[in-house]
């Protein structure tokens, strides 16, 4: 009996997932409009992630925006599974995709009042990662000093998004990575659309983001981690 118990609590730790969830504030200029939240939970064989977006406050009143989306992946952060909600203002925009190892299915879908469209296609997979599972790629290899060469999935497109001008800073915080991208040229569209460099921090030894300072359409986001 007490051999059948130990092997049973032997089971339930070897399969559990570490679940972590960060939370940010979202400032635009001085005034704070929005949380984001970030889950990612790691097993034996997979990656999952998390995240809502919403605007707060009476910014809420007006222009009530909220993403909602989820990826599944393996442990070398090739993407199985993505799914992402996006509203702004009247329109409805949802993602769904499925990564095959030859193949990607995309299934889009628009919704503007009474009108719907449904867009699908497939494209050839190239080892792809989706933008959720992406950010934890691109947070350990910069981490580790690493090259990034896996390609971000979105919107029909991989894009290869190189870091430049890694160093470490001091912080009240400790010493944190900074470095500097550029993702203008992927098509995310809607009001997070980038239009030039972004500036983030990260924590090297969680390997999560600090901070951030984000040009989209919509002007410049700062983004700052509730609580470390």
């Amino acid at each position: 009996m007490l051999r059948m118990l130990i092997a049973l609590l032997f089971v339930v730790h070897a399969s559990a997932e570490t679940v972590k969830t960060d939370c940010y504030t979202v400032s635009y200029y001085f005034l704070e409009v929005a949380e984001l939240c970030i889950s990612y939970s790691y097993s034996n064989n997979s990656i999952k992630t998390e995240v809502t977006a919403e605007t707060k406050g009476i910014l809420k009143l007006f222009k009530n925006i909220r993403y909602t989306g989820g990826a599944v992946a393996d442990r070398n952060f090739n993407t199985k599974r993505f799914f992402l909600y996006r509203k702004e203002y009247g329109t409805v925009e949802i993602h769904r995709y499925l990564f095959y190892s030859q193949w990607v299915e995309i299934v889009k879908k628009i919704i503007k009042g009474a009108q719907e469209i449904v867009e699908k296609k497939k494209v050839k997979n190239k080892g792809y990662t989706d933008p959720l599972t992406g950010s934890l790629y691109y947070y350990r290899h910069i981490s580790e000093n690493k090259p990034v060469k896996k390609r971000i999935f979105f919107n029909g497109k991989g894009y290869l998004i190189p870091y430049k001008n890694r160093k470490e800073v001091s912080t009240e915080n400790g010493k944190v990575v900074y470095v500097e991208i550029d993702p203008s040229e992927m098509d995310v569209g809607g009001l997070i659309q980038p239009t030039g460099t972004w500036k983030l921090w990260i924590e090297p030894r969680r390997k999560i983001l600090l901070k951030a300072q984000l040009k989209i359409k919509a002007g410049v986001l700062k983004i700052k981690l509730k609580k470390i």
